[in-house]
């Protein structure tokens, strides 16, 4: 599905590795074609800071009342939290500052852009070209009560499938996110399925958190994780009304991001909801 990259055990989400190799690939050749020029490091750096930073702060404030709840997870990243064009309008600004300022380092720079441009465009260009399409799998589990029950209703709703298990430390920091996003969204069908764990160690965890959750499924044997290619949790699958899938993402959600998420894949379910 290309949701993740996985070293050794651990699963990174792919787009943050892109990004990642794209800045690593404009700083590898800013220090061949300047040899090793300080200032051209130095430009590349602040421009980068300054378009997350911009990036970040866009976000933030196109749902902050997402965040009135609890301001420190406005600095938690982890949620991939960033607004694109902000971000590379912000970082393009800071990168024309120095192009005018300082005419020694304008043509290295301009190649060192370009080529960690190119490298980005290149690899998300790859990453929708090999990807095949898929829908929900055709699986039957087991909910809590003991009665199977399919991942989808076909009730012309789209669906939105957690796979989450109580071990997992991100699980456990979204689940109240997505408890509430499935009240405040009747719109969206929500499944909760729950990665090899007993019915009763599941029950014992909900209660636990005070946790309330409809469509919670048991996959003891890691059946749809397998199908959609899943190996870290947790991952999140965002299908359309007719199962076919839209996105995929591995990690925790913020309650800002799953908002954002939600708007961008179901505008209409949304807009009904609210």
């Amino acid at each position: 599905m290309g949701l993740e990259v996985n070293i050794g055990p651990i699963a990174l989400p792919l787009h943050p590795l892109i990004f990642l190799l794209s800045v690593a690939v404009a700083l590898a050749v800013a220090q061949f074609v300047s040899h090793g020029e300080q200032k051209l490091q130095r430009a590349l750096f602040t421009s980068v800071w300054v378009g997350l930073l911009v990036a970040r702060l866009s976000f933030v404030i196109r749902f902050f009342p997402d965040f009135q709840d609890d301001f420190l997870k406005m600095f938690d990243i982890r949620d991939l939290g960033f607004d694109l064009i902000a971000g590379v309008l912000g970082g393009l600004c800071v990168t024309a500052r120095f192009f005018f300022r300082l005419p020694a380092i304008r043509k290295s720079l301009v190649i060192a852009v370009s080529s960690g441009v190119l490298v980005w465009g290149l690899a998300n260009a790859a990453v929708e070209l090999y990807k095949t399409p898929e829908t929900i799998p055709s699986i039957a589990l087991m909910n809590r009560d003991g009665d199977s029950q399919a991942l989808t209703k076909r009730d012309g709703r789209p669906t939105v499938i957690n796979l989450w298990a109580s071990w997992c430390g991100p699980c456990q920091s979204e689940m109240p996110v997505l408890a509430r996003a499935q009240i405040d969204h009747p719109g969206v069908h929500l499944v909760f399925v729950n990665q090899g764990e007993t019915a009763g160690h599941v029950d014992a965890y909900l209660e636990s958190q005070d946790l309330h959750i409809r469509n919670s499924l048991l996959d003891p044997a890691h059946a749809v994780a397998k199908a959609v290619g899943a190996v870290g949790f947790p991952t999140t699958l965002f299908y359309d009304a007719n199962g076919r899938l839209l996105a995929a993402h591995l990690g925790p959600f913020s309650k800002a991001t799953f908002n954002q998420a939600l708007s961008q894949f179901y505008p209409l379910a949304v807009s009904k909801d609210n």
